[in-house]
């Protein structure tokens, strides 16, 4: 008979084949999906030493317990370039400040492949609590990596939370490509990297009687990572952006060279029509213009002071004045027709439209 923690475990194995048939089904439409197969084919290894426990009455497998202790850092380093991937263009973000943790914990984790038999059976056998003296090299690196699984969290929801507040520089229907969940979840990795930092520190110096730490750290990452992968497989829109955000307040072109490339930018949009293409990127639209997309989004914001996304609807708008004024078509068609959210919506920015325009002599 299975007993409870076997039970767990292999139910906790078993979820694991969510994401590695949504990855297998999906691969050839994801963009990051290299970074998230990795991802996913790793995170069983994060309850190695749970399993060995468990189910390894012999210790045949001793020999593997603290091997996986880093692995959080790595699964966190696949995660942050995956979403790099998803809201930077190639380019546009480093990867050797990732990979330096993870070969960091890689080089730090060779003395525990060379430790003896005897000290891994012991992790197994006894609760790790206290004894700082003993256990200082283990307390270490597991404080170590939550540290930079940590700085990781971080760094990936400064990431989402750039490209989100300039959403609307480069894309018209900012709808489709927010990351509202994932950044919520990447807020949990920081609170579930946090907590398990502090907890060891506390067990490292007897503050906390909590036998079972390791395996509930463990247990936490495991169950994290998986929704973060399940929820960066969903589909969706993606819009990696072209542009340099400090680009955008310090820039170094003429005048002269923006409005050329406005006039450029304002031919292109009547003769595509792309005011009517739902989903308009800044990056497709500057192909079409023949511009620089930093320089087209620049443009905009200096000479017109609006955004890409504003720039778009002053046109979208225009053609629905145009409709609904020589045309019995209803509200909520043409909303459906341009991309709007709903007809409340379309009336709503209408209305304000039509009131700016008053405003600036221009109605």
């Amino acid at each position: 008979m299975l007993n409870q923690n076997q039970i767990l475990l292999l139910a906790l194995l078993l979820l694991w084949l969510l994401p590695v048939i949504l990855i297998w089904v999906r691969y050839q439409r994801l963009p990051h999906a290299q970074e998230l197969l990795l991802a996913v084919l790793f995170t069983p290894s994060l309850l190695v030493d749970q399993y060995i426990s468990a189910f390894d009455s012999q210790s045949r497998w001793t020999f593997l317990v603290g091997l996986f202790n880093g692995v959080p850092v790595m699964i966190a380093a696949l995660l942050v370039l995956a979403v790099a991937k998803l809201v930077l263009e190639k380019g546009k973000y480093r990867q050797w400040p990732i990979w330096s943790g993870v070969a960091l914990m890689g080089i730090l984790q060779i003395p525990f492949m060379l430790a003896p038999l005897a000290y891994k059976a012991q992790l197994l056998s006894q609760p790790i609590v206290g004894q700082l003296s003993v256990y200082w090299p283990l307390y270490a690196y597991l404080a170590l990596c939550h540290f930079l699984v940590l700085f990781l969290a971080l760094n990936v929801e400064q990431k989402i939370s750039d490209y989100q507040s300039h959403l609307s520089d480069q894309v018209v229907d900012t709808h489709f490509y927010r990351f509202s969940v994932a950044v919520k979840l990447f807020g949990g990795l920081i609170t579930l990297a946090f907590v398990s930092l502090v907890v060891t520190m506390l067990v490292a110096f007897n503050l906390l009687p909590f036998d079972s730490w390791r395996g509930f750290v463990s247990v936490g990452y495991y169950l994290l990572f998986l929704v973060l992968t399940l929820v960066l497989m969903e589909q969706r829109r993606y819009s990696p952006s072209p542009l340099d955000y400090k680009a955008l307040e310090n820039h170094r072109y003429s005048d002269a060279f923006l409005q050329d490339v406005l006039n450029r930018a304002e031919k292109a949009m009547i003769e595509h029509k792309a005011y009517k293409i739902i989903g308009l990127r800044l990056k497709e639209f500057a192909d079409m213009a023949g511009v620089n997309p930093g320089a087209l989004a620049i443009a905009s914001r200096k000479l017109l002071n609006r955004n890409f996304r504003a720039f778009v609807y002053h046109y979208r708008l225009e053609y629905a004045k145009n409709v609904l004024m020589r045309s019995d078509a209803k509200v909520s068609a043409v909303a459906k027709r341009l991309g709007f959210d709903s007809e409340k919506f379309l009336s709503g920015v209408f209305v304000k439209y039509i009131e700016q325009m008053g405003k600036d002599g221009r109605g």
